[in-house]
């Protein structure tokens, strides 16, 4: 994925707060926790804004080098992709 691309929720998933699990995203017939940094990252998952743009901003907010920040969003980006969770 490039710098360009905007990840956003596949049709039919929804993050979802659940008082046992937390917050997991809901997809039909399936259920993925997610730990903080996958969340904080899945959040921003909006079709709008750009992967430069959201690791730019995870980068700032914990503090951390921007291609380390980078490098953990592809990861669960290739991953979550290959689920059918999020389309770009």
């Amino acid at each position: 994925m490039t710098d360009d691309t905007r990840p956003k929720l596949a049709p039919g998933v929804k993050l979802h707060t659940n008082a046992k699990r937390g917050t997991v995203l809901l997809a039909p017939e399936r259920i993925l926790e997610l730990d903080e940094l996958a969340l904080s990252i899945v959040a921003q998952f909006d079709g709008k804004k750009r992967i430069s743009e959201i690791a730019a901003a995870l980068a700032k907010e914990y503090d951390e080098n921007a291609d380390v920040v980078r490098a953990d969003i592809d990861s669960l980006l290739k991953d979550l992709a290959a689920k059918g969770y999020i389309k770009s």
